[in-house]
């Protein structure tokens, strides 16, 4: 079941099955809400949300957005393909480009169309790029809704030689209605592999082991983020590598011990950003009002990190009518 809304600034579709309340809306692709049940069966907002429509208009942690053409950050903001160099916004510090700077797929307005039948509800968010330089490509992002499931994918199809890397920027929060920060939430990642950052965040292309950042076995995130609470980033905000990436068992997972709410997220990419809301902004958010970190967990799943390419990992570089395609599925459940 789905309906549709002409907002202020923007178009939103709902689609509701007996397990999964969602709100998508065509600024940014974006899933704007997510409700599930918990133990009691209440429905409850699963999502960090702008308290203010408009504020999704200038939306500088990029809140729910797809993020893409090139997730992450390009250094410098210079990327080189074989027949051109362009240059993006150093939006970062004014030194690199994060999340694709003046590119963003997060502030473009897209195109919709949904197809339901009885076991499912596809949304599809179309948008075409020309308007910069020479690039031409067509962007599509389809949120497929069934049961108690939410599956993204993403697909490009370019006419000119260029890189892609989409994903998703959900900010969860498993405690329902934001009555709690994201300390008592558990998480697991199938991986300890990760990238070795510089001080901005760009990955050096070192890859490390270490306890701090081994989540292969459940844990809370109390006791790690307040080891982190003196480094610079104040939480994770790291880039995992699965050296052995099958999208039939979960990547990773999040559960919350007081509403009993379980997250596995599967995916076809192969690294996957792990960020714990360490930047606000002063926009005021649903149920929270002053926007107060570590209330948000992210699990951007994504190609390798721009620039990194070690013989096994995902390939980010799409030659002109080559198509990308790619998936992220988040499953929602009650664990007893």
């Amino acid at each position: 079941m789905y309906k549709v809304e002409n907002g202020e600034f923007f178009t939103s579709i709902f689609v509701e099955t007996k397990d999964l309340k969602v709100e998508f809306i065509d600024y940014g692709a974006t899933i704007k809400q997510i409700q599930t049940p918990n133990h009691k069966g209440v429905f409850e907002d699963l999502l960090l949300e702008y308290k203010n429509s408009g504020d999704y208009i200038n939306n500088s942690i990029y809140l729910n957005a797809t993020v893409g053409p090139i997730s992450g950050r390009v250094k410098d903001g210079i990327i080189d393909t074989n027949n051109h160099q362009y240059q993006l916004e150093k939006n970062q510090n004014d030194k690199h480009a994060l999340h694709s700077s003046n590119l963003a797929l997060s502030f473009k307005r897209f195109d919709h169309q949904i197809i339901e039948n009885i076991h499912e509800t596809k949304v599809i968010f179309t948008y075409i790029e020309t308007d910069f330089e020479d690039l031409n490509y067509r962007v599509s992002i389809t949120y497929t809704v069934v049961k108690n499931t939410i599956r993204v994918h993403f697909n490009v199809k370019t006419k000119t030689d260029f890189f892609f890397n989409l994903t998703n920027h959900a900010y969860f929060n498993l405690s329902g209605n934001l009555k709690n920060d994201i300390t008592n939430h558990e998480v697991t990642i199938h991986t300890n592999t990760h990238h070795k950052l510089d001080k901005d965040l760009i990955s050096t292309y070192q890859l490390l082991q270490d306890e701090l950042y081994d989540f292969t076995n459940s844990k809370s995130l109390k006791d790690p983020l307040l080891r982190l609470k003196g480094h610079p980033n104040n939480g994770y905000d790291d880039i995992y590598y699965f050296l052995n990436s099958d999208k039939t068992i979960p990547k990773a997972s999040i559960y919350e011990p007081k509403s009993k709410r379980q997250l596995k997220i599967y995916s076809t990419y192969d690294h996957m950003v792990f960020y714990t809301h360490n930047n606000v902004n002063n926009l005021p958010l649903k149920h929270l009002n002053n926007h107060i970190k570590h209330y948000g967990l992210c699990f951007e799943f994504q190609k390798s990190p721009h620039g990194f390419h070690d013989g096994k990992s995902s390939k980010t570089y799409l030659k002109k009518n080559q198509v990308y395609n790619e998936e992220i599925l988040f499953e929602f459940s009650l664990e007893d």
